[in-house]
């Protein structure tokens, strides 16, 4: 019992001391030589973070200052709102004065405020907010402070640090020569960087202006916010300077990071074109956008430091949708190459964040790498959704001469189809003609011609099945088989069976239904010969309906049509018309209901008394107020005759 009392009390004894801050004495001075460098020197600095957050140097040098030991290798101190001082004691061994510099790292533009002693009186230098870059010690986009150390002299500087931002980087001490050539080869390298990245933004504008499609839109805007977020991580929004204060620099850190977002998941869902083959997934990143979209909201409610930390985890989710995305893409999509490049681009893009985060974060030891991990990663990310655009450009260039090529061959068949219909007349005979036609698409498959003798009218009406340029073929080589017709005018079934054998060859798996109607007015004669199509209807004058049909099947490759050729006697007066079955298929687009027979008949029987045009500019009229469009899912087409001799 006594042994485990006093377990208990040492226990207790040992997070008390965890509790209770004690005076340092861990951090040792570090020692520097000319001749060498010194990366990773967070381990080697005391920080204390008084309660006063305008406390100046004379409280921090009273002995009753508590410092505390750094014990990562960057400065971390994501926790705490009030300024930290940092300080660190240097010795230099050598023979002659030098000058070193010491260099912090840091994405988010804040106050470094260095106090060193100089021949007994303490002087103080800037770097970075509302310091403009004329005041700065070091013209540089790099936070970096010259110290003069002569032989053996033993230096402690202290460093306060007022911030925003959340992530405190790695610190590093350099010789004057490799500080001026490691600042001159950053300087170098972020401007090619930037000169590139500059020159890939007026591409992706090109892009979009000239192609027009959403995606180059998104990469547009995706592209500018990478470049503006590695000024940033870069140390070149130094030189963006408006006013005496650079405080929106702070704020714009993390709505950059959260934009960046959003245009990378809005061209992930267009360049991938995952709706049709991952809906659940397109759901659910839409979702995450809106998420994102409305974050930006939240920095005017949350503290910046907050905010800031939020958007920088907020940025790996998006990373991590379209790394997914691109790889279960790559098992459905035909195009690989355009998905493997798109994976190896966010694949590039997360190394760099990560290396870069994980430093500054302390878990991994700061490579002199990680300085240029995250303008690497997205510059690779560039480089290879560039090379994915130009393989989509190359793809796109090729579907619109494919397109171009297709729109020369409607020219010419909807020219083709234009001869096919009937020349604009008014009257067969002395008989009042109307005629209207309505395509489902540029290129239809119904055919209109009239023949005319000297006493005599043939009426021929077709619907070849499907639409296009098949179907508008068909119809071609259908006008030229009825010159069969013109020669054996009386004669429609024999007519019929003649240019049925004469299609045989040509059909290849279509069919057309038709109608053919044959008039002798003197001697009042109507003939007709159906293939398989709807009746001819006479519309008398006091609007009864009577059809006109007789036994035929449509015309096609495998069965005979076996039509038979009825003969009656003309009507007196009233209205012949012939239709296809557009007109009473059209389809309401909001119900689904189809127009109708019944509907057909109530409405031209109101119209009994009208001319053979107005009849059809009725009906085609009415059909797309029914339908609540002007097209329709098949061709419409109708021809009235009016028997009523003028």
């Amino acid at each position: 019992m006594k042994f485990y009392k006093k377990g208990i009390f040492t226990l207790c004894l040992f997070l008390l001391s965890l509790a209770i801050p004690v005076p340092s004495l861990i951090a040792l001075p570090i020692s520097i030589e000319e001749t060498q460098n010194y990366r990773d020197i967070g381990k080697y600095f005391e920080y204390t973070i008084p309660a006063d957050k305008e406390a100046g140097l004379n409280q921090i040098l009273r002995e009753d200052t508590l410092w505390r030991p750094n014990v990562k290798n960057v400065i971390l101190i994501p926790r705490n709102k009030n300024p930290v001082w940092l300080k660190i004691t240097l010795i230099h061994y050598g023979n002659l004065p030098h000058t070193y510099f010491l260099h912090l790292s840091n994405p988010v533009v804040d106050v470094f405020e260095l106090h060193t002693e100089i021949n007994g009186k303490w002087k103080t230098v800037w770097s970075g907010e509302q310091i403009l870059q004329k005041n700065k010690p070091i013209y540089s986009h790099i936070s970096a402070f010259p110290i003069t150390l002569s032989p053996n002299e033993s230096k402690t500087i202290y460093l306060k640090i007022r911030s925003d931002n959340p992530i405190f980087s790695f610190v590093s001490i350099y010789n004057a020569r490799t500080f001026i050539a490691y600042s001159k080869k950053q300087d170098i390298f972020f401007a090619a960087y930037f000169g590139a990245g500059f020159m890939m933004f007026l591409f992706s504008l090109f892009l979009a202006h000239t192609l027009r499609y959403r995606k180059f839109f998104y990469f547009f805007f995706y592209l500018a916010t990478i470049l503006l977020l590695n000024t940033y991580s870069t140390g070149f929004i130094q030189y963006i300077e408006f006013g005496n204060s650079n405080t929106w620099k702070n704020y714009l850190f993390p709505i950059t990071i959260l934009l960046t977002s959003i245009f990378g998941l809005l061209f992930t869902l267009e360049f991938l074109e995952i709706k049709g083959s991952f809906p659940k997934l397109n759901a659910f990143t839409k979702i995450y956008i809106l998420l994102l979209v409305f974050s930006n909201v939240l920095i005017f409610i949350m503290d910046l430091r907050n905010f800031i930390q939020m958007a920088i985890i907020l940025v790996f989710i998006p990373i991590f949708i379209a790394i997914a995305t691109s790889t279960l893409t790559l098992f459905r999509s035909k195009k690989k190459l355009e998905v493997v490049l798109f994976l190896l681009a966010f694949g590039s893009i997360l190394i760099g964040a990560s290396i870069n985060t994980f430093t500054v974060q302390g878990i991994i030891k700061p490579y002199h790498f990680a300085s240029y991990s995250l303008p690497l990663g997205s510059a690779l990310e560039v480089f290879f959704l560039s090379l994915a655009l130009v393989l989509r450009v190359s793809d796109y260039r090729k579907s619109i001469e494919d397109k171009q090529e297709l729109d020369l061959q409607l020219k010419i068949a909807q020219k083709l189809q234009n001869g096919l219909l009937p020349k604009k007349r008014s009257h067969v005979l002395n008989y009042p003609l109307g005629f209207r036609y309505s395509p489902a698409t540029d290129i239809g498959g119904d055919f209109v011609e009239i023949l005319v003798k000297e006493n005599e009218v043939g009426l021929f009406l077709c619907d070849v099945s499907g639409h296009g340029i098949p179907a508008a073929m068909i119809a071609s080589m259908t006008k030229v088989s009825l010159e069969i017709w013109n020669d054996m005018l009386d004669k429609p079934a024999l007519a019929a069976e003649k240019i049925r054998k004469s299609l045989l060859s040509s059909l290849s798996g279509h069919f057309l239904s038709a109608f053919f109607v044959y008039l002798k007015p003197n001697e009042k004669i109507l003939r007709i010969a159906n293939a398989g199509h709807l009746p001819l209807l006479h519309l008398d004058r006091d609007g009864k309906i009577t059809t006109y049909t007789s036994y035929g099947r449509a015309i096609n490759e495998h069965i005979q049509s076996d039509i038979v050729e009825k003969t009656f006697s003309m009507p007196n007066e009233g209205t012949l018309i012939l239709f296809t079955d557009g007109v009473i298929e059209a389809r309401n687009i909001h119900s689904g209901e189809l127009f109708g027979e019944e509907r057909f008949y109530s409405l031209i029987q109101s119209l009994a008394k009208e001319g053979p045009q107005m009849i059809c500019d009725t009906v085609v009229s009415e059909l797309e107020k029914f339908q609540h469009s002007k097209k329709s899912d098949d061709d419409i087409t109708i021809l009235a005759l009016s028997i009523d001799s003028e």
